[in-house]
């Protein structure tokens, strides 16, 4: 099975609100699917399979990890930000 053979399927995300693509909740802006995929999706395919057969035991921990603090978020952010200006100062 491929791993974008369920990426058009269509559902209303509760979080953003609007409709979305099951390809967007596989890779909304990063390489890990959203962590509520299991919930969104169970009712419309084996999404559990599905996880299970394109993703590592490590990367599924990944997904289902509670989110980091927002200030903790935002601080590496920051610092990534700064970094990236020192990098650009020193070429």
């Amino acid at each position: 099975m491929s791993i974008e053979e369920h990426d058009e399927r269509k559902i209303r995300c509760r979080m953003l609100g609007h409709e979305l693509t099951f390809g967007y909740c596989r890779r909304p802006g990063r390489d890990l699917p959203c962590a509520k995929i299991f919930d969104c999706w169970h009712e419309t395919f084996n999404v559990d399979d599905f996880i299970r057969e394109h993703y590592s035991q490590e990367q599924i921990q990944q997904i289902l990890a509670p989110p980091k603090p927002k200030v903790t978020s935002l601080l590496e952010l920051i610092q990534q930000a700064q970094k990236n200006a020192t990098d650009a100062d020193s070429k």
